[in-house]
């Protein structure tokens, strides 16, 4: 296993601490987004999450470069400053308790969460000795202030489970009341959950207080999977697979009040706070759309490589971070590294 390094200092990044979110958000006005830089990382890329001046990904390998990994990049350069070993426990998705210090992974292929400590590189998994067989965990979510972290189970019926952190346990699961819930959002100030049920494509609403799900949205589109949250203003985004597009729901009326057509395959979807823009991961159009949170007109399309996957705004310095998968070796030919496959894409609104 390789020691995570601390990351190099970054002038801008530092310089970005410094100075107001309001300052940050007057200099992303009115600007277009562009690909800043590109790297390639490991094999087989899924997720992205930015703490402290890294950006941490999660990579399960390949037949050509085997060996899962969580991989951490410089978050300016995207040059490669260390990595944790994973074993057999592959991490697809991942979250960071930022006060902690812990990341925390979606173990898809053997049922567990991933706990790692990013100081150390020490990790250890949480699982569900009550569980009939090996639970799909999908997205993962944390609840910094109350150090609680949760991630749905992609599977019939659906699931989220709640783990302690202070004690890396489970603590309870709740029931979605609906079917393959995969996106995962969790609302600090109503103390709930809203979750996307890729299976029958409407959103759970979950009150913590009571684990009861309290309101079922339809998201007027189809294979709901994942969504976005504007905290400020009240709206949640969901990405729809196959009816390639986005849907706005007001969590003020409960209930879509848009629909804004983008890539064909749109997978990973984020808000941007800052620049008051959704960014939307277009799988198999190899782009990633950009949409005004205002007009909801598409502003921008970036050519990404194959597969765009997931994405991740760092609030803190405004950078956003996309993964993209690779394409697979036709059957029949020699296996072959694809060139456009398995990157990290740093994005400046």
């Amino acid at each position: 296993m390789a020691t995570p390094k601390m990351p190099r200092p970054v002038a801008w990044a530092l310089l970005i601490g410094a100075i107001s979110t309001t300052m940050v958000g007057a200099a992303l006005i009115n600007r277009a987004p562009e690909v800043d830089r590109q790297t390639k990382v490991h094999a087989g890329l899924y997720e992205v999450y930015a703490h402290d001046g890294s950006v941490w990904v999660t990579a399960v390998g390949s037949s050509l470069v085997p060996g899962s990994k969580l991989v951490q990049l410089d978050g300016e350069s995207l040059e490669e400053i260390g990595s944790i070993d994973m074993g057999d426990a592959a991490g697809f998705g991942i979250a960071i308790n930022r006060r902690t210090g812990m990341a925390y992974t979606s173990n898809t292929r053997v049922g567990t969460m991933g706990v790692i400590n990013l100081n150390t590189g020490d990790v250890t998994h949480v699982t569900n000795p009550d569980a009939d067989g090996e639970p799909h965990l999908f997205r993962v979510v944390v609840d910094e202030a109350n150090n609680m972290v949760y991630s749905t189970i992609a599977q019939s019926p659906g699931q989220v489970w709640v783990v302690d952190g202070a004690t890396s346990t489970l603590d309870r699961v709740i029931e979605t009341g609906g079917e393959r819930p995969t996106g995962l959002i969790h609302d600090a100030e109503r103390n709930r959950l809203y979750v996307s049920n890729m299976g029958d494509d409407f959103i759970s609403v979950i009150d913590l207080s009571s684990d009861r799900v309290i309101d079922k949205i339809p998201t007027v589109g189809t294979r709901s999977t994942q969504l976005a949250f504007d905290a400020a203003g009240d709206r949640l985004f969901v990405g729809n697979q196959t009816s390639n597009g986005i849907s706005v729901i007001d969590l003020n009326e409960m209930r879509a009040v848009r629909r804004v057509g983008v890539g064909e395959q749109p997978v990973g979807v984020a808000y941007h706070p800052i620049a008051n823009q959704i960014f939307v991961a277009n799988r198999r159009s190899s782009t990633v759309s950009v949409i005004d949170g205002e007009t909801y007109e598409v502003v921008g399309e970036l050519e990404i490589g194959t597969f765009p996957n997931a994405i991740h705004v760092d609030e803190r310095t405004g950078n956003v971070y996309v993964t993209n998968k690779a394409a697979r070796t036709p059957r029949g030919e020699e296996p072959r590294i694809d060139p456009q496959g398995d990157m990290v894409t740093l994005i400046k609104p």
